[in-house]
């Protein structure tokens, strides 16, 4: 079974970016949904479902998210002694319970940044930036905020205190890695090749 490292926190908390640093790793896969959701193109047949759901800031259903989700890691055809740092997924707890099918959580991580209006002008900026419409208008945002702590903030607790690892996410980018990697060292059963 598949090692499994979840980034929990709001949009815009840096989620994307940590797990993109870790990936940098030996050993060490980022998984973003996000990416995935975004990879999808027009001539896939699940493309106009999926994208009805991330324009409008909801969550994709989960049969379509945890599907699109496997056939990724599967495509990535992972060493088993790998470990995946998981962004966006699980978002509930059905897809808590799917995902443990499959992968053993050994860490969580949450990114708390306190401030939304900071949480807010880094979605604007990367709107800017990578022309994602899930960051497209003030009212997806918010509507993205109040779906993660209606629903996936919850998922948090589906998994052991001991897992968990609350990080200070409005720091700089490199002292919320290196919080990260401190974390992680202290880790028992993760190994950095």
């Amino acid at each position: 079974m598949l090692r499994g490292i979840l980034l929990f926190g709001y949009p815009g908390s840096g989620k994307g970016t940590q797990g993109k640093i870790l990936a940098a790793l030996p050993g060490f896969h980022h998984v973003a949904m996000g990416d995935i959701l975004r990879s999808l193109v027009p001539e896939n047949p699940l493309y106009d479902r999926a994208m009805s759901y991330v324009r409008r800031g909801d969550l994709v259903p989960d049969d379509l998210v945890m599907d699109l989700f496997f056939r990724y890691i599967d495509e990535l055809g992972c060493a088993p002694d790998a470990y995946l740092v998981i962004d966006g997924v699980p978002r509930n707890a059905r897809q808590v319970a799917r995902l443990n099918e499959r992968v053993a959580i050994i860490r969580v991580f949450k990114l708390s940044v306190y401030d939304e209006g900071l949480l807010i002008e880094r979605l604007r900026k990367r709107a800017r930036a990578q022309g994602r419409p899930d960051d497209a208008s003030d009212d997806v945002i918010q509507h993205r905020l109040q779906v993660y702590r209606q629903e996936t903030e919850s998922c948090i607790r589906s998994y052991p205190g001991m897992l968990l690892t609350r990080i200070q996410a409005n720091q700089p980018i490199f002292d919320v890695h290196l919080d990260i990697i401190q974390a992680l060292g202290k880790t028992r059963n993760i190994t950095f090749r």
